[in-house]
Protein backbone atom coordinates (compact mmCIF):
# COMPACT_ATOMS: atom_id res chain seq x y z
CA UNK A 1 0.00 0.00 0.00
CA UNK A 2 1.50 3.31 -1.04
CA UNK A 3 1.35 6.50 0.98
CA UNK A 4 -1.23 8.23 -1.28
CA UNK A 5 -3.78 5.40 -1.03
CA UNK A 6 -3.23 5.19 2.73
CA UNK A 7 -3.97 8.89 3.09
CA UNK A 8 -7.09 8.52 0.93
CA UNK A 9 -8.35 5.72 3.16
CA UNK A 10 -7.71 7.80 6.27
CA UNK A 11 -9.49 10.74 4.65
CA UNK A 12 -12.50 8.54 3.77
CA UNK A 13 -12.55 7.10 7.29
CA UNK A 14 -12.44 10.60 8.78
CA UNK A 15 -15.30 11.73 6.52
CA UNK A 16 -17.40 8.70 7.52
CA UNK A 17 -16.61 9.29 11.18
CA UNK A 18 -17.70 12.93 10.97
CA UNK A 19 -20.96 11.90 9.29
CA UNK A 20 -21.88 9.51 12.11
CA UNK A 21 -24.54 10.90 14.38
CA UNK A 22 -23.52 10.98 18.01
CA UNK A 23 -26.06 9.37 20.27
CA UNK A 24 -26.70 11.74 23.17
CA UNK A 25 -29.59 9.91 24.73
CA UNK A 26 -28.76 10.81 28.30
CA UNK A 27 -31.83 10.40 30.52
CA UNK A 28 -33.47 13.67 31.51
CA UNK A 29 -33.29 12.78 35.23
CA UNK A 30 -29.49 12.47 35.09
CA UNK A 31 -29.08 15.62 33.00
CA UNK A 32 -31.26 17.53 35.45
CA UNK A 33 -29.16 16.24 38.34
CA UNK A 34 -25.86 17.25 36.74
CA UNK A 35 -27.17 20.68 35.72
CA UNK A 36 -28.34 21.33 39.28
CA UNK A 37 -24.88 20.42 40.58
CA UNK A 38 -23.36 22.75 38.01
CA UNK A 39 -25.56 25.69 39.07
CA UNK A 40 -24.59 25.05 42.68
CA UNK A 41 -20.90 24.99 41.73
CA UNK A 42 -21.19 28.32 39.91
CA UNK A 43 -22.85 29.91 42.95
CA UNK A 44 -20.12 28.63 45.27
CA UNK A 45 -17.32 29.74 42.93
CA UNK A 46 -18.86 33.22 42.65
CA UNK A 47 -19.18 33.48 46.43
CA UNK A 48 -15.59 32.27 46.97
CA UNK A 49 -14.12 34.85 44.59
CA UNK A 50 -16.24 37.70 45.97
CA UNK A 51 -15.27 36.71 49.52
CA UNK A 52 -11.55 36.51 48.61
CA UNK A 53 -11.69 39.97 47.00
CA UNK A 54 -13.53 41.39 50.03
CA UNK A 55 -10.97 39.93 52.48
CA UNK A 56 -8.02 41.21 50.43
CA UNK A 57 -9.47 44.73 50.15
CA UNK A 58 -10.41 44.73 53.84
CA UNK A 59 -6.92 43.59 54.86
CA UNK A 60 -5.24 46.28 52.80
CA UNK A 61 -7.61 48.91 54.19
CA UNK A 62 -7.26 47.92 57.86
CA UNK A 63 -3.53 47.30 57.96
CA UNK A 64 -2.47 50.25 55.85
CA UNK A 65 -4.89 52.74 57.40
CA UNK A 66 -4.16 51.71 60.99
CA UNK A 67 -0.44 51.77 60.26
CA UNK A 68 0.84 48.68 62.06
CA UNK A 69 4.65 48.53 62.00
CA UNK A 70 4.40 45.02 60.54
CA UNK A 71 1.55 45.79 58.10
CA UNK A 72 3.39 44.33 55.12
CA UNK A 73 3.90 41.00 56.97
CA UNK A 74 0.23 40.89 57.92
CA UNK A 75 -0.88 41.58 54.35
CA UNK A 76 1.53 38.92 53.02
CA UNK A 77 0.14 36.43 55.56
CA UNK A 78 -3.47 37.09 54.59
CA UNK A 79 -2.79 37.10 50.85
CA UNK A 80 -0.82 33.84 51.21
CA UNK A 81 -3.74 32.20 53.01
CA UNK A 82 -6.15 33.45 50.34
CA UNK A 83 -3.85 32.19 47.58
CA UNK A 84 -3.64 28.72 49.17
CA UNK A 85 -7.42 28.53 49.50
CA UNK A 86 -8.10 29.74 45.94
CA UNK A 87 -5.46 27.47 44.39
CA UNK A 88 -7.00 24.49 46.16
CA UNK A 89 -10.44 25.56 44.96
CA UNK A 90 -9.27 25.77 41.35
CA UNK A 91 -7.41 22.46 41.47
CA UNK A 92 -10.27 20.69 43.23
CA UNK A 93 -12.73 21.72 40.51
CA UNK A 94 -10.49 20.73 37.63
CA UNK A 95 -12.36 18.32 35.35
CA UNK A 96 -15.74 18.90 37.04
CA UNK A 97 -17.37 21.25 34.55
CA UNK A 98 -18.28 18.82 31.77
CA UNK A 99 -18.30 15.07 31.19
CA UNK A 100 -15.62 13.47 29.05
CA UNK A 101 -18.26 12.28 26.58
CA UNK A 102 -21.98 12.63 25.96
CA UNK A 103 -23.09 9.37 27.52
CA UNK A 104 -25.15 8.35 30.51
CA UNK A 105 -22.22 6.70 32.28
CA UNK A 106 -20.03 9.79 31.74
CA UNK A 107 -22.68 12.05 33.30
CA UNK A 108 -23.18 9.72 36.26
CA UNK A 109 -19.41 9.44 36.77
CA UNK A 110 -19.13 13.24 36.65
CA UNK A 111 -21.87 13.63 39.25
CA UNK A 112 -20.20 11.08 41.54
CA UNK A 113 -16.80 12.75 41.09
CA UNK A 114 -18.34 16.09 42.06
CA UNK A 115 -19.63 14.52 45.28
CA UNK A 116 -16.18 13.11 46.12
CA UNK A 117 -14.58 16.48 45.47
CA UNK A 118 -17.14 18.17 47.72
CA UNK A 119 -16.03 15.90 50.55
CA UNK A 120 -12.42 16.72 49.71
CA UNK A 121 -13.32 20.40 50.25
CA UNK A 122 -14.42 19.53 53.79
CA UNK A 123 -11.13 17.75 54.49
CA UNK A 124 -9.19 20.73 53.13
CA UNK A 125 -11.25 23.14 55.24
CA UNK A 126 -10.26 21.35 58.46
CA UNK A 127 -6.59 21.13 57.48
CA UNK A 128 -6.66 24.80 56.46
CA UNK A 129 -8.20 25.90 59.77
CA UNK A 130 -5.60 23.99 61.80
CA UNK A 131 -2.85 25.40 59.59
CA UNK A 132 -4.15 28.93 60.23
CA UNK A 133 -4.28 28.27 63.97
CA UNK A 134 -0.69 27.01 63.84
CA UNK A 135 0.45 30.16 61.99
CA UNK A 136 -1.40 32.37 64.47
CA UNK A 137 0.16 30.45 67.36
CA UNK A 138 3.66 30.89 65.94
CA UNK A 139 2.97 34.60 65.31
CA UNK A 140 1.73 35.08 68.87
CA UNK A 141 4.75 33.20 70.25
CA UNK A 142 7.10 35.46 68.26
CA UNK A 143 5.15 38.49 69.45
CA UNK A 144 5.28 37.48 73.12
CA UNK A 145 8.86 36.20 73.33
CA UNK A 146 10.86 37.96 70.64
CA UNK A 147 9.08 41.23 69.90
CA UNK A 148 9.77 40.81 66.16
CA UNK A 149 6.08 41.35 65.37
CA UNK A 150 3.08 42.83 67.16
CA UNK A 151 0.32 40.55 68.35
CA UNK A 152 -2.25 39.57 65.72
CA UNK A 153 -4.97 39.29 68.34
CA UNK A 154 -6.00 42.61 69.85
CA UNK A 155 -8.54 40.99 72.12
CA UNK A 156 -7.68 37.31 72.80
CA UNK A 157 -11.03 36.55 74.49
CA UNK A 158 -13.02 37.84 71.53
CA UNK A 159 -10.70 35.95 69.16
CA UNK A 160 -11.23 32.73 71.16
CA UNK A 161 -15.00 33.15 70.97
CA UNK A 162 -14.73 33.84 67.23
CA UNK A 163 -12.57 30.74 66.69
CA UNK A 164 -14.96 28.61 68.74
CA UNK A 165 -17.99 29.80 66.78
CA UNK A 166 -16.08 29.28 63.52
CA UNK A 167 -15.16 25.71 64.48
CA UNK A 168 -18.74 24.97 65.46
CA UNK A 169 -20.03 26.34 62.13
CA UNK A 170 -17.41 24.29 60.26
CA UNK A 171 -18.40 21.15 62.19
CA UNK A 172 -22.09 21.67 61.32
CA UNK A 173 -21.21 22.42 57.68
CA UNK A 174 -19.01 19.29 57.50
CA UNK A 175 -21.78 17.12 58.90
CA UNK A 176 -24.27 18.63 56.44
CA UNK A 177 -21.97 18.05 53.45
CA UNK A 178 -21.32 14.43 54.44
CA UNK A 179 -25.03 13.85 54.99
CA UNK A 180 -26.03 15.54 51.71
CA UNK A 181 -23.34 13.89 49.56
CA UNK A 182 -24.18 10.50 51.08
CA UNK A 183 -27.85 10.96 50.25
CA UNK A 184 -27.08 12.23 46.75
CA UNK A 185 -24.68 9.33 46.13
CA UNK A 186 -27.42 6.85 47.04
CA UNK A 187 -29.84 8.58 44.66
CA UNK A 188 -27.26 8.60 41.87
CA UNK A 189 -26.57 4.91 42.41
CA UNK A 190 -30.30 4.28 42.03
CA UNK A 191 -30.28 6.21 38.74
CA UNK A 192 -27.21 4.25 37.70
CA UNK A 193 -29.00 0.94 38.32
CA UNK A 194 -32.07 2.18 36.48
CA UNK A 195 -30.32 3.48 33.36
CA UNK A 196 -27.02 1.62 33.14
CA UNK A 197 -27.86 -1.95 34.20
Amino acid sequence: MNKASSEEQWSELETLWKQQRVSTKVPAAILKWVRRQERRMWMVVTFEWLFAIFVAVYAFNVFLVEGFPDSSLRIILILSMLAIAMIFSLLNRRGLWAPLEESTSAYVNLALLRLRRKRREVHFSWIFVFFQLLIIGIWEFLSAYTGIVDSLLRNPKTALIGFSVGMMVLAIYSYYIYWRTGREKASLEDLQKKYLN
